[in-house]
């Protein structure tokens, strides 16, 4: 195994210059706490809207340093990971009208970046569901007949021969084509927040918040200053425990990546993967794969692990044992690529609920709330953003009325149990996933 760096590629993309953190107490309109693409999104559709507004952002580190930074780049039709259950709870229509409102995210993110000269290294290139067993190809097939009862069409399965000449893998027994985009999510994060300084929102970096103060106006406590307003907006992904009603509503569960070497003309030849397109295994605990625009290849997978006690620190990216379980998974899809070194080793958290999807809505006071992506967020924060614009505004909109939005007919997802529960509970839903992924 090669000796690679445990640093964030996508953050070597990019040089960053943090902006001024908060010294001061004052007020404002609406004051948005996280500065990843939730907070960043919501920022750019309430100031679309309302360009008169007063928008203030703090974020802990700088946009672009979480999960907002560190995504595998795959803008994706998903809402959650369980499109089944929604459809089971909400009915088709509903479902529908989700999943066509995520998808025209993905193109809308594409138009923001051409509008804005922004260049976030975005490729409408679509991908590859993959199975690599009989059960994965049984998830295929329930996975279409799921996208044909909801919307009526449904990409056709493909043969191992047709799979393998799109993406060159011995490994591919079957696969379908998903729409989609691949985007560097470090420049989308950093440039959506350049557009936004220009448009006139300020945002604070390194400036955590470590109080929130309710009232008819809540105030934002940081430690250099105060900020009251009289709208908030909560999108802290991970975080969201810091805040009572969200105390255990959320998990942080870690998932590892692998950057590699720019590949030799001689070593992308061995593969044909001519579309570009991105690679995601029809399993459970996901499998991805894609190129970067310098051509080294991402590959991620291998452990999903919570650790005990919320542990959210850096530390976890020196982990050994998910990047060994990493590179087996690399070579078993690519083995004529067992030259190939990864520069880059490195992981981060998403935020998993109960229930494996979004949830968006208020919690009085003028707290408005998105959160629960489950590994999925780059589109789905796109969408977020246009809800959290309209329950920040009061409007009754064909946003607010999604699926994702909590109210009186979907509640708030079920908080998990305390340590050391949660913990053991963690380690118990992989192996379940794991075997149920492996039934032959």
């Amino acid at each position: 195994m090669s000796d690679p760096q445990h640093v964030v590629y996508w953050h070597e993309t990019e040089d960053v210059v943090p902006g001024p953190a908060l010294a001061e107490t004052i007020e404002c309109d609406v004051c948005i706490v996280g500065g990843g693409f939730t907070g960043l999104w919501a920022a750019y559709f309430l100031k679309e809207a309302e360009p008169a507004l007063d928008i203030r952002v703090v974020e802990a580190e700088y946009s672009g340093y979480g999960a907002s930074g560190r995504a595998d780049g795959f803008a994706t039709p998903t809402v959650g990971k369980d499109l089944q259950a929604l459809v089971e709870k909400f009915g088709t229509q509903r479902a529908l009208e989700a999943t066509q409102a995520v998808g025209r995210s993905i193109l809308e993110i594409g138009r923001f970046l051409r509008r804005n000269k922004v260049d976030a290294e975005y490729e409408a290139n679509d991908y590859l569901m993959v199975a690599t067993s009989a059960a994965q190809e049984r998830r295929l097939a329930e996975d279409r007949a799921l996208a044909e009862r909801i919307g009526g069409v449904a990409p056709s399965i493909l043969s191992r021969e047709e799979s393998q000449a799109v993406i060159g893998s011995p490994a591919i027994q079957a696969a379908t084509r998903v729409g989609g985009a691949l985007v560097n999510p470090f420049k989308l994060s950093r440039g959506l927040a350049r557009v936004l300084r220009d448009k006139g929102v300020t945002i604070y970096d390194k400036t955590p918040c470590v109080e929130l103060e309710r009232g008819v106006r809540s105030t934002v406590v940081t430690p250099g200053g105060r900020i009251t307003a009289d709208k908030v907006v909560l999108a802290t992904n991970v975080h969201m425990d810091s805040f009572r009603e969200f105390r255990r509503k959320v998990a942080p569960v870690w998932t590892y990546a692998m950057v590699s070497e720019p590949l030799t003309d001689a070593q992308l030849d061995r593969v044909p993967w001519a579309g570009r397109e991105g690679l995601v295994e029809a399993k459970s605990l996901l499998t991805c794969a894609r190129f970067t625009k310098d051509n080294r290849v991402m590959f991620a997978g291998g452990p999903v692990v919570y650790y005990y006690g919320r542990d959210r620190g850096e530390h976890n990216m020196s982990r050994g044992r998910a990047y060994e379980e990493i590179q087996r998974e690399f070579l078993r899809f690519f083995p004529m690529w067992r030259d190939v070194r990864f520069a880059y080793a490195y992981g981060g958290t998403a935020d998993v609920v109960r229930d494996y999807a979004p949830h968006f809505g208020t919690v009085g006071d003028g707290i408005a709330y998105g959160y629960g992506y489950c590994g999925n967020g780059i589109s789905m924060t796109h969408l977020g953003g246009k809800v959290l614009r309209d329950l920040v505004l009061g409007k009754d909109s064909d946003y607010t009325r999604l699926l994702v939005v909590d109210n009186k007919d979907r509640k708030p997802p079920m908080g998990y149990p305390p340590e050391p529960l949660l913990y053991v509970g963690s380690r118990v839903v992989t192996k379940l996933m794991d075997w149920k992924d492996s039934r032959a």
